[in-house]
Parts: structure tokens; sequence; C-alpha cells
């Protein structure tokens, strides 16, 4: 700072940064190292500890071995794959496999990444962003619909 009766710049006190004065200076910021990494290292260490009680609390429940020779025995995938097997389900025949497992997905990953390239809008308005809008709820109705149509497959044909 300058002061005007001595016409020399009085010495800029230091002020220190602490966690309640921060937002008063955005500009300013506290040390990641180490305060964050020891808050966490206990997090990590707490969730590890949970997990390895849970494990031995709850074991997972163990079945009798595989038998490679049983004809009843129908596969299927996790839940979190149901839909993308229902999805093969609309590719019938082998030429068509490919292009359901490979292409649809690969296009809709693309859009979904292009997305930010196609909708320039700078707001976050849903109503002002149709387009992206769209897109997203597209994504989410062909995901839901396959998963609900998998299950109900599945529910009315356990075996086949």
């Amino acid at each position: 700072m300058y002061a005007p009766a001595t016409g020399k710049a009085k010495p800029v006190e230091e002020e220190v940064i602490t966690p309640e004065n921060v937002y008063e200076r955005p500009d300013e910021t506290i040390g990641f190292f180490p305060g964050q990494i020891i808050r966490d290292g206990y997090v990590s260490t707490a969730i590890l500890i949970a997990c390895v009680v849970l494990s031995y609390a709850a074991p997972a429940p163990l079945t009798e071995p595989a038998n490679t020779a049983t004809i009843t025995y129908v596969p299927r995938p996790e839940w979190f794959f149901f839909f993308y097997e229902q999805m093969l389900m609309f590719f019938p025949g082998y030429a068509l496999i490919s292009f359901g497992a490979v292409v649809v997905p690969t296009i809709f990953i693309g859009l979904l990444f292009a997305l930010p390239w196609l909708d320039r809008q700078p707001g976050h308005d849903t109503l002002r962003r149709p387009f992206a809008t769209v897109v997203g709820l597209l994504v989410v109705v062909v995901v839901v619909l396959n998963m609900l149509l998998a299950l109900s497959r599945i529910m009315n044909f356990p075996g086949g």
C-alpha cells in the first residue's frame, strides 16, 4: 500500500489463510498435503476395515462345484448386463450379433461423448437445451426399457 504522507509504501502484513477466511480470498488456497492426504488415508482405512469385517461376518455363499456335463443350466449375465443381453435379442442371427453387440453401443457411447460439441448452449436449463435433454432421456429410456424387457423375459421363461 502507498502511504501518501511519507511517500513510502507501508509494509504489507502477511495474512494467514485458515479454513475460516479462505472464502474471503478466492485466489488463495489451503494446502492439499499433508492434511487432505491424512484425512483420505483415515477414510480409506475405515472403509477397508468395514469391508474386512463384513466379509468375515457375512461370507459369500458357496454352492456345489460346477458340473460341465449338465444340459439344464441356462447361463445368464449379471443383472447389470440384462439390458445389453436384451438388446442382442433385437438382432437375431449370426450376422447381426456383431452389429448389436458392437455397433449400436458404440453409436450410443459416441453420441454421449460428442454431446458437449453438438450442444454448445451455455446454460444448464433442460428446457433451453432440448437436444441434450432428448439425447440423455433417449439413452436412459433405452437402457430402462431393455432392462424391463429382459427381466420380463427371464421371469416368464426362467429355463430358456
